[in-house]
């Protein structure tokens, strides 16, 4: 427990031998001596330490005795040497201790009655147990209570000065965003400047704390923590699958915490590769719309042009007369189905199969279109997984980590920590490519802004750059003489040196990149939403794969080419089959062995072999007439999609439009039936994160009203249809998916990773290489500047803007986000109109500076959608995966 690791992984500290309590203990020289009586299975108290970052010893709880030493030794800081004798009980120790509490509690309010922390507080629990009942010499601080954040208050009145909240920002989230300041005689805990807290608010300051000096704003002296019922769950926003406890009280949700607290401060720091425990700010403070008064809580059926309120029964019948008619009028083919990626497995396998079974229909698709399923082809194609090749481990151990197209801070905040502990204690180089200044820029060996839209010409020069510079490993190569043969003519036609002028990057700086790469033991490349969801994402995720392999990355340890899910269960949602392409386990649709099982495992034959439809697909056969009735369970296309896929048409010709969704959103108000679900917190399930790991989630509160789990609806709608379903509980479900996809509840751990790159590069590979390098072309110069529509780190997708906390953190403040020396150039201070125009229309909007926007670039968060922005891209659609790219465009600007 608690061993620090060494820097490099591959080499280990001395092994040394010491005396604790009369028994002899192995250890490694130089760690904390804390620790490694802590791995003694000793817990001796300390309540400034913490095993996820370098110990402080302020608290001066930690007291042993050392042979040699006449006073007590903070062991938290004391080194680990060969020989030490080292004592950790006795009367003396516990004066010792107990006079600590005293010093503490000396200046600490006593106003348990009225603190958050009261019940869950480590000094209470201390006095307790140390028998402190009088306190001579008491005296109060007096310090005005810090409430200028949105979310936390700062109590300094019952601070103690541990630092712990100062030392997981800074050592261990590197964000750095407190510090101590000497105010009114005491040191007191202060934002950066002593100004109103802006950080990244994930909430592990909060966490740390071990008495009440840091509070949460949303959930002030509504409880005790006695009278919560704590329920631990996998968190609804990304694909990271955190897990944090839901505490309810009645039917409301209290408050978010996590496993990072100060009740978890033993543990094993080689553990921390696979997570420290903690939350983002979406996970902690956006759980407000779990129990909001904007959720759905009855049925919702269209008369006379309304939305009127009808109980279940009644719906549920007319539903499926609904449906009924159209099937037996125009037959299955007529029948489609949409659902987002945030339903558990469970419910994801049962639309397919209601989809396929009960409708047979094989027009179905998932929120993992919008692209996901640009790596998920693009791997199997090529190495036969269609998923990420890497777990946080490997991320957090690599050597160097290439980061192409990622804004992973504000994408997947805890993902993005395997990164910075990758840096902090293992010294990993780490290369970002992106014509954006993010925030893992900023803390990057190698931080390189790239020309907007370039993203695949990067990858051009990085492939060239590898076998022009002879960078190429001859072990990975040598099995496959005529698809390396085909790679260099396919990249002998590109010029680097156009490449240079085309992404902003020199030919030098291609070579120091590829050198990095190529020369580690350990790379991994990390593609995200600027790879994925652009124009050429399964090309561009072919060549990432290429650069891989020619450099020796695939199919060895710790290495490969990653990417990353906003949605949380987007990886479920490909394997439990939600695609016109694949049935569960990621079966192909038309493989006849696969239909076969299938069928007779569901006893009901599958639409014909070759038919089905994608998103884009389902909408244009809405909009021509040939899909009558739609089923959308979650997902919002009216909110999501451009006006250019003229969405709004197509949901207008439809004869029935369902829409299930636990708030009543744009294409909601459109429908025909609303049918209110549950969210995540009332329902149990597993969703699967981006490394493949399967993750409970667990009900903690009742259905509010008269809504209900998505299984539990689909399997009522199946019912009713005559399908014959026999699901009592999730349970049921659970067991089904297990015999037909063996193995895949893997009890949270990170699936086996088998690459198999061979037969692709035997077969087929020489023959296509060559369409994926071609020379780029620009853009129309009279539009210069590149709009983008991304995250930001305080929302996701279009959830969170349903929750108080981070609209409150973060609102739609409906400006432009632009580069300053931009806004000087076209004279615009902040709040000036300007008129964007693109090729698709234009619209008026103010404009704010924004440091992380590169010069030549703007940008528009893609949660809000006033002014509707979104309205002005042009839409690509991937020939092979069917994904739309629409987060990127080329704009005009003007001051109105």
């Amino acid at each position: 427990m608690g061993l620090k690791p060494a820097t490099n992984p591959d080499v280990e500290a001395a092994t040394i031998e010491l005396t604790i309590d009369g028994k002899t203990v192995t250890a490694k020289d130089g760690v904390s001596l804390y620790d490694v009586i802590s791995m003694t299975g000793k817990i001796i108290p300390a309540m400034c330490y913490h095993y996820t970052f370098d110990p402080f010893g302020s608290c001066g709880m930690c007291l042993v005795m050392q042979e040699g030493k006449k006073a007590p030794v903070r062991s938290c800081t004391a080194k680990a040497t060969a020989g030490m004798i080292i004592r950790t009980e006795g009367d003396d120790l516990f004066l010792a201790r107990k006079k600590a509490v005293e010093k503490h509690l000396s200046v600490h309010p006593l106003d348990c009655p009225v603190c958050d922390a009261d019940g869950h507080c480590e000094l209470q629990d201390m006095a307790f147990e140390h028998g402190v009942t009088n306190l001579a010499n008491a005296k109060q601080k007096f310090i005005p209570e810090d409430t200028r954040s949105p979310v936390l208050d700062f109590n300094m009145n019952r601070c103690i000065a541990c630092a712990e909240c100062i030392n997981v920002c800074k050592d261990v989230l590197m964000i750095d965003a407190l510090q101590f300041m000497k105010k009114g005689g005491f040191n007191q805990v202060v934002p950066k400047g002593d100004v109103a807290l802006d950080c990244e608010f994930c909430g592990d300051c909060l966490a740390v704390c071990p008495v009440g000096a840091i509070t949460n704003k949303f959930s002030k002296y509504l409880y005790k923590p006695w009278q919560m019922k704590k329920t631990t769950t996998t968190c609804n926003y990304c694909g990271d699958g955190c897990q944090l406890y839901l505490e309810t009280k009645d039917e409301e949700v209290i408050r978010v915490t996590s496993p990072l607290s100060w009740k978890n401060k033993w543990g094993d720091r080689s553990e921390t590769a696979k997570g420290h425990g903690g939350l983002c700010v979406r996970g902690r403070f956006g759980f407000e719309y779990l129990d909001g008064k904007t959720r759905l809580r009855n049925p919702l059926v269209r008369e006379h042009n309304q939305l009127v309120e009808k109980p279940w029964i009644e719906t549920m019948q007319t539903l499926v007369d609904r449906f009924t008619a159209i099937m037996h009028r125009h037959g299955a083919d007529a029948i489609a189905g949409l659902i987002t990626a945030r339903c558990t497995n469970e419910e994801l396998y049962l639309f397919q199969k209601l989809m396929r079974t009960v409708f047979r229909t094989n027009h179905l698709d998932s929120s993992a279109r919008y692209g996901h399923m640009n790596f998920v082809h693009a791997s199997k194609h090529a190495v036969g997984l269609g998923r990420t090749h890497n777990d946080w481990e490997d991320l957090t151990k690599a050597k160097v980590v290439l980061m192409i197209g990622s804004n992973l801070t504000e994408t997947n905040p805890l993902t993005a920590m395997r990164i910075k502990e990758a840096i902090r204690v293992y010294k990993a180089q780490v290369v970002t490519l992106d014509a954006a200044v993010t925030n893992m820029a900023k803390l990057a060996s190698h931080p390189l802004l790239i020309n907007p839209g370039t993203e695949g010409a990067v990858i051009d020069g990085l492939v060239k750059t590898a076998i022009d510079q002879d960078l190429v490993d001859e072990e990975s190569v040598k099995k496959h003489p005529r698809a390396l043969g085909a790679l260099k003519a396919a990249v002998d036609k590109l010029s680097l040196e156009q490449i240079s002028a085309h992404t902003g990057l020199s030919s030098e700086t291609f070579k120091e990149i590829v050198a990095l790469f190529a020369e580690s033991p350990r790379s991994i490349i990390l593609c995200a939403e600027g790879i994925v969801r652009r124009t050429n994402g399964y090309q561009n995720v072919l060549k990432l794969i290429d650069f891989a392999w020619i450099t020796g990355k695939l199919n060895r340890p710790g290495c490969g080419v990653s990417t990353v899910t906003e949605e949380p269960n987007e990886q479920g949602a490909v394997d439990m089959g939600v695609a016109p392409e694949f049935l569960p386990g990621q079966a192909r649709f038309d493989d006849a062995a696969a239909r076969d099982r299938f069928a007779k495992a569901w006893d009901a034959p599958l639409p014909p072999a070759g038919t089905g439809s994608h998103l884009v697909d389902i909408l244009n056969r809405c909009r021509s007439g040939q899909i009558k009735a739609l089923y959308i369970l979650g997902e919002n296309p009216l909110g999501t999609l451009p006006a250019s896929l003229e969405v709004r048409t197509a949901l207008e010709q439809v004869e029935l439009l369902v829409v299930q969704d636990p708030f009543l959103t744009q294409t909601g108000r459109q429908a025909h039936f609303v049918l209110p679900a549950c969210t995540y917190a009332e329902k149990d399930g597993t969703f699967t994160n981006l490394e493949g790991r399967v993750l409970r989630v667990r009900q903690a509160m009742d259905p509010l009203g008269d809504s209900l789990p998505d299984w539990h609806i689909m399997t009522a709608l199946a019912n009713a249809m005559g399908g014959h379903w026999d699901y009592q509980s999730v349970n049921d479900i659970q067991a089904e998916i297990l015999k037909l996809v063996p193995g895949y509840y893997n009890l949270g751990q990170p699936r086996k990773i088998v690459l198999t790159p061979d037969h692709y590069l035997s077969n087929g590979y020489a023959a296509e290489v060559g369409a994926r390098y071609c020379v780029s072309a620009g853009h129309d110069q009279t539009r210069p500047f590149s709009l983008q529509m991304g995250q930001v780190l305080m929302h996701s997708g279009k959830m969170s803007t349903e929750a108080p906390g981070l609209i409150k953190i973060s609102p739609n403040t409906g400006k432009l986000h632009m580069n300053i020396r931009d806004m000087e150039q076209l004279g615009v201070q902040e709040g000036v109109n300007v008129c964007l125009a693109s090729e698709r229309g234009s619209l008026q909007l103010g404009v704010q500076p924004d440091q992380a926007v590169a010069p030549g670039t703007c940008f528009f968060p893609e949660h809000f959608n006033e002014p509707p922005v979104k309205d002005l891209m042009t839409v690509s659609i991937d020939p092979v995966t069917g994904v739309p790219a629409f987060k990127q465009c080329w704009v005009s600007i003007e001051r109105v």
